[in-house]
């Protein structure tokens, strides 16, 4: 992934960010429907997930993160009909970001960054962490689709009440969605 004409792509991504709009970003127009949106942060994804990116000096990684995370940023706010109308509302005064709306970083799952160890910490019960370990190992292994299972089965065992752990369940149907596999 590291051929020049990609990392010349990445440099002007990461020179154009902070004066994009999240449609520009995602590459779709003010009046896209969810659909649209959607197919749009696919097609992003599949070009900028971090972890095509692997292999890469930490200087083109730091630069793919930091794409891709707006990209998912552009994404959130674009596919919240609440935020989206604040997000236009403040595009029309030049604000391009929505950064006061967002939850601070340290309270996000990992940015489609999946977390394989630790899920059992996140469950309460005993059903639900013996689930959520499932999940690790899946997760470990590339199996995201059981891993899903495994997570939606912790939350049911913690009476679907555990916010991270539908964070993590919508963190994985979301890189599902983005590698074409299916999301429900």
């Amino acid at each position: 992934m590291t051929d020049p004409a990609t990392l010349e792509r990445l440099q002007d991504w990461a020179e154009v960010l902070d004066d994009s709009t999240y449609y520009e970003i995602l590459g779709v127009l003010e009046i896209c429907d969810d659909e649209a949106l959607r197919e749009a942060f696919r097609n992003f994804a599949l070009s900028f997930h971090p972890d095509l990116f692997r292999d890469t000096p930490a200087p083109v990684q730091a630069a793919v993160r930091r794409i891709f995370q707006r990209g998912t940023e552009a994404y959130r706010v674009l596919g919240d009909r609440e935020l989206r109308i604040r997000y236009d509302m403040g595009l029309e005064r030049g604000k391009r970001r929505m950064e006061d709306v967002l939850a601070p970083k340290s309270e996000l799952p990992p940015p489609i960054s999946l977390r394989s160890k630790g899920l059992d910490e996140l469950a309460r019960s005993g059903g639900a962490k013996l689930a959520a370990q499932k999940a690790s190992k899946l997760i470990d292994k590339g199996d995201l689709e059981g891993a899903k299972k495994e997570l939606e089965k912790a939350l049911s065992f913690d009476g679907n009440a555990n916010q991270k752990l539908a964070e993590q369940i919508e963190a994985i149907t979301l890189v599902l969605y983005a590698g074409g596999g299916s999301s429900g």
